[in-house]
């Protein structure tokens, strides 16, 4: 009897630090908020922004970075990355003389450099009007009191001063038309519950534009043919729904759904290179046939029949 109490004793033992571990583990991966200005580097990096616009946009950008210098702030060093997020206060926002005209979601600028013969990126983001953070990879932890950098290259990727395309209001295709090529084949797995009406050329340029990334040509062919499809187990986003994930290596843009995770193109990638993008964090690589993919998935997807 005392050697199984003992045996009882040492396994709620382990059980315990194995649930400190995870405790203290996720605790460091909190996310942290302060209310300290901005890093050496990022003071650096921020002059080189500036230098992109013209007089009046600089102005606005530097005086939204002097608000937000003593304000609450969200910063956070993952494995590859850094992030930073901007917060105002409610009892005293930012003035509307400081924002410019771009209201939506968006990538501001990208800026490449090199710190110890190392290359990094950096990613700021738009959000109402205004700078809404950051991202650095890789992890920047190491170097974030240095300004000592070389930048190699740098671009605008949406003119705050321009107005974000509108959202496409989506209408729906009654009765659902018979398809041939791909949609057709994964009707064949799975009938389509909703198709809606195709964006037209116009929108539809104006749309895979902003995609820093090589779409797949059966994708392409779908979105032609229909502003997203849905089989209920899963789901092809039309173009003006396409929106990324920032994982550790950069952004991923998401072309289908399905329950357990996202078929996904990375940014700045012409190879084709389709990916998994799973809910749980993993990633994987799945080559560059988007049919195969498709159809791989849709199968795995759709729940077996009893016999």
């Amino acid at each position: 009897m005392n050697s199984i109490l003992i045996i009882l004793g040492v396994l709620i033992g382990l059980i315990g630090l194995i649930f400190l571990a995870l405790y203290i583990a996720a605790y460091r991966r909190r996310p942290k908020f302060n209310n300290k200005g901005f890093t050496e580097l990022e003071k650096r990096l921020l002059i080189e922004l500036y230098g992109l616009f013209d007089t009046e946009t600089q102005t606005k950008l530097k005086a939204q970075i002097e608000y937000f210098r003593p304000k609450r702030k969200w910063r956070q060093y993952w494995e590859k990355s850094m992030s930073i997020e901007l917060y105002g206060d409610n009892e005293n926002p930012l003035s509307d003389d400081f924002k410019y005209i771009r209201k939506d979601e968006s990538k501001l600028a990208t800026i490449r450099f090199k710190a110890n013969d190392e290359k990094f990126y950096i990613e700021f983001d738009n959000y109402d009007g205004r700078l809404w953070g950051w991202k650095i990879r890789p992890n920047p932890k190491r170097i974030m009191k240095t300004t000592s950098i070389k930048v190699t290259s740098k671009k605008i990727n949406n003119d705050p001063n321009s107005f974000a395309q509108t959202t496409f209001k989506k209408k729906k295709i009654k009765p659902i038309p018979i398809f041939e090529g791909l949609l057709g084949e994964l009707n064949n797995v799975k009938s389509i519950n909703q198709v809606f009406q195709p964006i037209g050329k116009k929108f539809l340029k104006n749309y895979t534009k902003r995609i820093d990334s090589k779409l797949p040509a059966e994708y392409l062919q779908i979105i032609e043919k229909s502003e997203s499809v849905d089989f209920g187990y899963f789901k092809i986003l039309g173009v003006s729904e396409i929106y990324t994930t920032g994982l550790d290596d950069g952004n991923y843009y998401h072309l289908a759904e399905f329950d357990d995770g996202v078929i996904a193109i990375k940014e700045e990638d012409n190879s084709g290179t389709i990916f998994y993008c799973h809910y749980s964090g993993l990633l994987d690589n799945l080559g560059t046939d988007f049919r195969a993919v498709m159809l791989s998935c849709a199968k795995s997807t759709i729940p077996q029949q009893n016999p």
